[in-house]
């Protein structure tokens, strides 16, 4: 692993246990184990370092996303595969992190929005189109409004006020709205395949 993938690193296990705004450039050298000045080598600020968090974060799930799309025997499979995926991503970020990138990090914040935007959405709407074909999803669904519900959906649930992090962790929530998403657009096949498909999960990753 090279220098920046392991400065990205851990600073990605900083900022997921105590959120963006608490920790420092100090904590992250310390976390590494150099100095403050060997650290400036590769990273130029704080906010270059959450760009670059963000970047890596998404070319990440963006490679995930499509090796499971690829993979998947149907659209359900897909569906449930990346949800687990990203179930699994958000499971241990602390809320404040969300709420630090929208307050303190906004081109940050905008970058994620424009990947949710364009490259989610096409990917929903992928697969809401893949699942119709396969006769797993109702035959009457509006796609494109869909997948825009669904894009549309996500920053509510970063919502603090509306959804309070000791009340609402962050992967239940997304666990509830994956639930949501799929109750809509199963028909009555895909609702056997999805039975099947949840009784063969891992108990502990299990959806339902």
């Amino acid at each position: 692993m090279d220098e920046i993938n392991k400065i990205l690193e851990a600073s990605d296990i900083l900022f997921r246990k105590y959120g963006i705004r608490s920790v420092t450039m100090t904590d992250i050298a310390r976390q590494l184990g150099i100095s403050k000045k060997t650290l400036y080598l590769h990273i130029e600020n704080k906010r270059d370092l959450v760009t670059k968090m963000m970047q890596r974060y998404i070319a990440q799930e963006k490679s995930m996303c499509l090796q499971i799309k690829e993979g998947a025997e149907n659209a359900l499979d897909e569906l449930i595969k990346i949800s687990l995926y990203v179930q699994v991503q958000v499971k241990d970020i602390n809320p404040s992190l969300l709420f630090d990138l929208q307050k303190y990090h906004r081109p940050v914040w905008e970058l994620l929005d424009k990947y949710h935007k364009k490259d989610i959405a096409f990917l929903v709407e992928s697969n809401l189109k893949r699942g119709v074909s396969e006769g797993l999803y109702r035959q009457d669904l509006f796609v494109e409004l869909i997948a825009k519900i669904y894009v549309g959906l996500m920053p509510v649930l970063s919502n603090l006020d509306l959804f309070p992090a000791d009340k609402f962790p962050t992967h239940i929530l997304h666990k509830e709205f994956v639930k949501y998403h799929i109750s809509g657009i199963v028909s009555e096949q895909g609702k056997k395949l999805l039975t099947s498909i949840l009784e063969n999960l891992d108990p502990e990753r299990e959806i339902h």
